[in-house]
């Protein structure tokens, strides 16, 4: 997921002379409205980048389809329905606010009582659920920048913005921002989600380590594993030891000669203790895995957060080490220079 410096709002509407005008005042609230002409094409770009977007505006009258005719009825009822079934889906919901010029009484009967939620006062003040393009833009530009301000993720976005920004120049994949903003907001918002489902979030600390293991392959710092990341032998090149293939009443087979040692001795230990920590089937493009340690392990401390949260900030200072380490080390060649492969038929091995 990029960083975005304005608020990203995802905004329905085809009419051209709306799109030109109205972002360049919602830009003085600090506002992005990012215009699709019908909810076909907005629904595209809700389902492949979900978190972007800290708000949705609907103009009523606009199109299902591209070939649809304007309809409130249709268009707000399809729209409505899916942004519910998203928001299930997402475990996020984002907040919609439908803004008109047309008739009022059909709008209005279209709109059904999701809103409530974070638009109560709006409605009980005006006795509307709809904003009109001639009165009210200011006011919904105000509420969608505060309604933004106060949403945990986009607070973390900010609280973290040097550690997504160095997801985002390693080009670290866009699974490992969502994950980490996973892992962070409950740290700082506890009553976002119960102690017992954040600690099943384990396998996001994994996820949030492989990708960066994969950047690094990319960049030279690690060899190319093969189908499945093998986050141990990573662990040991980085910490300048050996990948080692332990073979029973027989002499150890040398798989990937580390030359160098590339972390530093703190972040050594943590790596190391994650790998060792976290579900070892756990992949990023894989399924779940049986955590049956970590759950016992959970058990005897009283069922705490504590070492996820532990894990969650270790691995935002790996993101930054990583950063800076890259900016200089740039050089891909270079860095594949700090190890050899010794016996390659033993790369796609997994342990």
């Amino acid at each position: 997921m990029k960083h975005y410096d304005l608020i990203q709002v995802l905004w329905v509407e085809d009419d051209p002379v709306v799109t030109e005008t109205f972002p360049l005042k919602a830009e003085n609230f600090g506002l992005d409205l990012v215009p699709f002409p019908c909810w076909d094409d907005a629904k595209e770009a809700l389902e492949n980048d979900y978190d972007r977007w800290s708000a949705i505006i609907l103009d009523a009258k606009c199109k299902h389809h591209k070939d649809s005719a304007d309809s409130a009825v249709v268009f707000l009822r399809e729209a409505l329905k899916d942004i519910s079934v998203l928001a299930v889906t997402k475990d996020r919901t984002i907040p919609w606010y439908v803004l008109t010029g047309g008739d009022t009484s059909e709008v209005s009967d279209s709109i059904n009582d999701e809103r409530l939620k974070w638009d109560k006062d709006w409605t009980d003040s005006t006795n509307k659920k709809y904003y009109s393009k001639n009165t009210d833009t200011e006011m919904l530009y105000n509420r969608i920048q505060y309604h933004a301000q106060v949403s945990p993720r986009l607070q973390i976005q900010k609280m973290y913005r040097n550690v997504f920004e160095a997801i985002e120049e390693c080009k670290i994949d866009d699974e490992a921002y969502n994950a980490l903003e996973d892992l962070l907001v409950p740290i700082h918002f506890p009553g976002e989600i119960d102690a017992s489902d954040y600690n099943d979030k384990f396998k996001k600390a994994r996820v949030v380590l492989e990708y960066v293991f994969r950047s690094m392959i990319e960049n030279g710092m690690l060899p190319e594993w093969g189908k499945h990341m093998n986050t141990r032998w990573s662990s040991c090149i980085l910490a300048g030891k050996h990948a080692m293939k332990y073979v029973k009443d027989g002499d150890d087979i040398v798989v990937v000669e580390a030359k160098e040692t590339i972390l530093p001795a703190a972040l050594n230990d943590v790596i190391r203790s994650m790998v060792n920590t976290l579900p070892a089937d756990v992949h990023s493009k894989s399924g779940d895995a049986d955590s049956t340690s970590v759950s016992d392990y959970i058990k005897s401390v009283d069922g705490s957060t504590y070492l996820l949260n532990s894990f969650a900030l270790q691995l935002c200072d790996v993101i930054l080490w990583y950063r800076n380490y890259l900016r200089d080390h740039s050089d891909k060649e270079q860095n594949a220079s700090k190890w050899e492969i010794k016996e390659p038929k033993y790369m796609s091995h997994r342990k």
